[in-house]
């Protein structure tokens, strides 16, 4: 509510009373992204237990390809699903190219069809990004729970149950917080995914609002994305397990959709340099609850006590056992916001491609295949995606190095 006041005031307008037909959008955009949730809980789930019965060797390798996965700007996924799924096979797409059947076959099975596929095209699109952060995030948790692997063997339990049934109700309140925080970064994707595909829902209308650079529209898709997200996790309230909640300052200000907010905040900035520093800002933000907690508990297990009871001075516990740690702990910080920042400028370029002009030339080139904003330029990637295809790989790979640089950079608690 409060940034929807802000860019309200900000420009001068009141909202706008929204329509039947408004409100019907973001019960489709929030059916979408609640079978996407839930596909990329299961499909993470079952993925990342079944590399755990493969060895670590294993398990390190599919979380790695998991995150590369996730590292994929959305657009590159959504335009590749469109080249090859239309393009090259020539299969129908409801919201695009609907599928055709002999006169006469307008039975109940295949109105069904119709209306499932509508809903699926664009959440099986959207449960790719999602899948590649649960599949990481299910291996790389379970390293972070208590092995109770010896103990269950010791008594006999079979490893069918060891796995599933004990190891995964460890893992069960990871997982949730997991996919609260994919709910804060599903609406982003939603609004590249639905544009491409022409869905009628929420994204679509937050698109062209955000193009058009309509202050009470990107205000009223605040509101409505707020609520949507409230219904999202509170429903994940109900799954069983439950963590420590961290109250503060930091947290309350890092568990906010920034991302969403930067996008209509750069929909009515002009094109410069401020606009990516704002950007970069709430990349920034939205990480911050994150290296807050993991700084306080290695800080806590600094010997700085044990230095001091040896003699050592202030100065010098500083150089030792601070100073080190705590340059790791920055360079890995900025790398993972750097990685980020990558992604979310491809989010940015491809709703707003105004924004490409601001930036280096390099830079430049390396975005504006992602721009896919008029029917030109769509005809185009359809007709040959290889520049868009080399752009998205770049991308991806870049983040993924930095990603990777960040945890070995990354300082290791002892327990």
């Amino acid at each position: 509510m409060i940034p929807a006041a802000l860019m309200l005031l900000f420009k001068r307008h009141f909202p706008v009373v929204p329509s039947a037909s408004f409100w019907a959008r973001c019960g489709s955009s929030l059916i979408v992204i609640a079978i996407a949730l839930l596909l990329a809980l299961c499909i993470g789930v079952f993925i990342g237990l079944c590399a755990r019965q493969m060895g670590p060797r294993m398990e390190r390798f599919i979380a790695l390809l998991g995150r590369a996965l996730a590292c994929v700007p959305v657009v590159v996924l959504v335009w590749g699903f469109i080249s090859g799924w239309i393009g090259r096979f020539g299969w129908p797409v409801e919201s695009l190219m609907p599928a055709q059947f002999p006169d006469g076959e307008d039975s109940r099975q295949v109105l069904l069809a119709h209306a499932l596929w509508e809903y699926l095209a664009p959440a099986l699109v959207l449960a790719l990004p999602l899948c590649g952060e649960m599949i990481h995030a299910v291996i790389m948790n379970g390293s972070a729970v208590l092995d109770l692997d010896f103990s269950l063997r010791a008594r006999g339990v079979p490893k069918a149950s060891r796995l599933w049934l004990h190891h995964l109700s460890q893992l069960r309140p990871l997982l949730r917080v997991r996919l609260q925080f994919l709910c804060l970064i599903a609406p982003v994707y939603l609004i590249i995914i639905e544009d491409a595909l022409h869905f009628i829902g929420w994204g679509e209308w937050m698109a062209q609002s955000l193009r058009a650079g309509d202050a009470p529209g990107i205000a009223l898709g605040f509101v409505t994305a707020g609520a949507m997200l409230a219904l999202l996790c509170t429903a994940l309230c109900l799954l069983p397990g439950r963590l420590k909640s961290t109250s503060g300052f930091v947290a309350t200000l890092a568990w906010q959709p920034w991302l969403l907010w930067a996008l209509g905040l750069l929909a009515l900035l002009p094109s410069s340099f401020i606009a990516w520093f704002i950007l970069w800002t709430a990349v920034l933000l939205s990480g911050s609850t994150g290296w807050h907690q993991t700084w306080n508990r290695i800080e806590a297990e600094l010997p700085v006590e044990a230095a001091r009871v040896c003699g050592a001075t202030d100065s010098m516990i500083w150089r030792t056992h601070i100073a080190s740690v705590l340059f790791r702990m920055l360079t890995a910080w900025l790398c993972t916001v750097l990685a980020h920042t990558l992604l979310a400028m491809a989010a940015a370029c491809a709703l707003l491609p105004r924004l490409i002009d601001s930036l280096s030339a390099p830079l430049a080139r390396l975005y504006r295949p992602l721009a896919v904003a008029s029917a030109q330029s769509a005809m185009q990637t359809l007709a040959d995606p290889t520049a868009l295809l080399q752009s998205g790989a770049c991308i991806a790979l870049a983040a993924l190095c930095l990603i990777q640089v960040s945890r070995i950079v990354q300082p290791r608690l002892s327990s």
